[in-house]
Order: C-alpha cells, then sequence, then structure tokens
C-alpha cells in the first residue's frame, strides 16, 4: 500500500471517530459541502476549516477583506465485478482560493478579485481499468498543478446585476446546481457529463479559459446568466498548468434561464429550482464518421429541474428532494451523446439524529450518436450517503453499476465501491 493509501485510511479512521465521538457536529448550524460557489463563504466563520481560526489570524485577515479557502477532496475507488480488468485507483484535488474583498482593501465598492490553483493527482478507474464513458469519479482531474481562476467580479447593481471577466470554468456557473455536488460520479457532478463530451471547451473545476459572465436577478426567484468563453480546449492541458493565456479557435455563446420559487426554508412553499439553457460553440468539429472532415459550429440545449417534495419541519431543510436533467445536442454526426439524461433523489436527514447527513441515489443514461460503430448507451446508477462528520468534514461510501461501459456489451457490466472524502482545510 502507498503512502497516500496510509494517508486516506487515516482520514477515513478519523473521520468514522469524529463521526461516532463528537456530539456537538450535528447541533452545528454550520455545514460544508461541495458547493463551488464561492458565495457561500461569503460569511465567515471558523468553524467551517479543520485548521480554525489559526489563533484569531484567519478571522483578522478576514476582517481586512481577505478570505483563504483550501479544500481537499479524495477518492479510493475500485471495481470487484466487470469492466476490461478489476483495479483499485486513487484520485486527489486540492482546491486553493484567495479571496480579495476590494471594497474593504481599496474602496472599490462591492467587487471581488479571486484568483485560485489546484493540485490533481491520482489516476482514473474509468480509463486504466473500466473502460466507461461516464468517469466514476468527479475527482479524476489529471496529474498536475495548475492556475484555475481569475476573476475580478462587481455588483454593479445590488442584489441585481453582477458582472464577471477573467478565467473561470463555464460549468462552474452554468448548467450546474448544488445538489449534483451530493455525487461521485462525474456523469451528474458537477453537470450532466454529456456537455463536456460532446464539446471538450465545455471546462469546469479545476480548468478554466477566458470569459465575460453577467447574472441579472431582476426578482428575488427569477435570474439570467449570459456568458462569453474562450473555447479552446488546449486550456485543460496538463502540460499547460493552467497559464496557456491564449485566445484561440472560436468562443461558446451560453445564457441560462433560472426560476426559484422559494429559497426561504421558513417560509410555507418548498423550495426548487428550474433552469433551461443553450449554447452555441463557433469552432470546428470532427465528424464522428469520418476525422478528416469538420464541421463549423456546435450547439446544445439542456434542462435541470429540482423541487423539494416534503419537508419534516416548516424551519428546516430536512427532506427529500428530487431532480432531473436533459441535454440534447441534435447534430449526431459530431455529438458523441445527442441525448442524456439523469435523475435522482436527496433526502437530507433521513436517519434519525444525523440532520446534516444526505442518502443519495441517481442514475445517468446516454444513448451515442448513430455515426459510432457498434454503440448504443450507457447508464449508470449511484447509491451513496454522506456522513457529515464535522462541520468540515464529509465522508461518503459509494456504490455504482455501470451497464454497457464504453457504450456496448463487449465490456462486462461493472460493479464499483469506494469512498470519498471532502475536507474544508
Amino acid at each position: 500500500m502507498t503512502l497516500r493509501l496510509y494517508k486516506i485510511l487515516l482520514f477515513f479512521l478519523f473521520g468514522i471517530f469524529v463521526t461516532v465521538s463528537d456530539s456537538t457536529a450535528q447541533d452545528s448550524e454550520v455545514s460544508f459541502s461541495y458547493n463551488r460557489d464561492l458565495r457561500s463563504y461569503e460569511v465567515y466563520d471558523s468553524r467551517n476549516y479543520m485548521t480554525g481560526n489559526w489563533g484569531g489570524f484567519r478571522g483578522r485577515l478576514d476582517d481586512l477583506g481577505i478570505t483563504t479557502i483550501a479544500s481537499y477532496y479524495t477518492s479510493v475507488l475500485g471495481n470487484p465485478v466487470g469492466g476490461e480488468k478489476k483495479g483499485v485507483q486513487y484520485a486527489g484535488l486540492l482546491n486553493a482560493y484567495l479571496i480579495l474583498d476590494l471594497e474593504k482593501l481599496v474602496s472599490v465598492k462591492r467587487t471581488k478579485l479571486i484568483i485560485s490553483g489546484s493540485w490533481a493527482s491520482g489516476k482514473s478507474l474509468s480509463n486504466d481499468d473500466i473502460g466507461n464513458f461516464f468517469q466514476v469519479s468527479n475527482i479524476f482531474n489529471g496529474s498536475t498543478v495548475r492556475l484555475y481562476q481569475l476573476i475580478l467580479e462587481s455588483e454593479l447593481v445590488e442584489n441585481v446585476l453582477r458582472v464577471a471577466v477573467g478565467r473561470m470554468g463555464i460549468g462552474d456557473e452554468f448548467a450546474t446546481s448544488e445538489i449534483f455536488y451530493n455525487y461521485v460520479s462525474f456523469a451528474i457532478d458537477y453537470n450532466p457529463i454529456s456537455l463536456s463530451l460532446n464539446d471538450e471547451a465545455f471546462l469546469s473545476n479545476p480548468t478554466a479559459s477566458w470569459a465575460t459572465r453577467v447574472r441579472i436577478k431582476p426578482t428575488t426567484s427569477f435570474q439570467i446568466l449570459a456568458g462569453v468563453y474562450n473555447a479552446d480546449p488546449r486550456a485543460a492541458r496538463d502540460r499547460s498548468n493552467g497559464v496557456n493565456f491564449s485566445f484561440n479557435d472560436g468562443v461558446i455563446l451560453i445564457t441560462e434561464l433560472g426560476y426559484m420559487p422559494s429559497l426561504d426554508f421558513g417560509s410555507n412553499a418548498l423550495p426548487g429550482s428550474y433552469k433551461f439553457g443553450a449554447f452555441y460553440d463557433t469552432r470546428k468539429f470532427d465528424d464522428l464518421s469520418n476525422v478528416s472532415r469538420k464541421q463549423k459550429g456546435n450547439y446544445s440545449l439542456y434542462w435541470i429541474v429540482e423541487q423539494m417534495v416534503y419537508r419534516e419541519t416548516s424551519d428546516s431543510d430536512q427532506g427529500l428532494t428530487p431532480w432531473a436533467s436533459l441535454t440534447i445536442s441534435p447534430d449526431e454526426s459530431i455529438n458523441s451523446f445527442p441525448f442524456f439524461i439523469s435523475s435522482g433523489l436527496v433526502y437530507k436527514g433521513l436517519v434519525p439524529n444525523r440532520n446534516n447527513d444526505n442518502a443519495v441515489f441517481g442514475f445517468a443514461y446516454g444513448s451515442l450518436s448513430d455515426d459510432l460503430e457498434d454503440k448504443d448507451y450507457e447508464l449508470m446508477m449511484e447509491l451513496s450517503y454522506i456522513i457529515q462528520a464535522t462541520p468540515w468534514l464529509q465522508i461518503q461510501p459509494d456504490v455504482q453499476w455501470i451497464v454497457h461501459p464504453g457504450g456496448s456489451s463487449d465490456i462486462p457490466n461493472a460493479l464499483v465501491l469506494g469512498v470519498q472524502l471532502g475536507v474544508d482545510i
């Protein structure tokens, strides 16, 4: 067993110890999640971090307008059944953020500068052992250190209009939802995987490109997102380390409409979210049946729906939330997955006295293009449980079943077992 696997085992045993012994963890109002939306960090609380307040220094930095965040995610997954061969693989991802509040620092109202980087390590169980399209771990992102975000964001009209420019991932803002972060499979978390399989330039954490993004909220329950992103998939290559600042190939034009009827847990209405988006990529794409032939332009449509249907009490967020997503990329000559659907259920607080734990089920199905010979579909089903051990530590045992790996019956269906950890340092 390698040193890394020993470290992971120690993390896992420590988490179990904390879960059993720390009865105060479930009483805390602060809950860490896989939410990559940096606005979730706007209210500082040292209980969110494993290293606490650094003797008060972290809090003083925050008072000055300097917020530091480091989050580490790791997974150990194996396929004892099926796939091209049996295997066990580790993947890790360390994200580090520096958020500068320019209103506090230099009196530029409602403006922030976000700088982030990542260190990805490990190997892919899907690539090396199973041979399936739907990556079993969202943590795997190659093996490199890279610059991630470099964003200047300003709220031009308070609570109504936000504008951001710089380097950012399109999938961090568009075609995503907080509920997706409950899953281990990359088929669901961060975005419906069909979008990035069809378009390599549809980037998300920890890869980014030059972009401009606008968020408009004319009402508390309705928002419009629009963005222009550089459509250069080379930005995701490990050897560029995120510092390839060229602007090549073309752009992705994207817009999304969102309706959130109730985000207030104290109200009688159950919270929900309804999104519709579309994007167009102006660059050239290879023809699936003839790679020497190119086609200019590609587009996709997507829908994401989630709606809480049962809440245990009117003043809590515990209860059952079903969700579903659909993507359509009509041109089968250049899109590997012209049709993709995913859906699932998340129940927060299902187990008595475990009010911050999440029980998770989901599936993802994608039909492959008719232009891909001897390929029909791939299906993934996932069952998982997130143990909120502390406000900064999550332990997530996970089971996945992969049907038609690689889109055909040539590879045996695969059972995937493992665990994922999330630590806010």
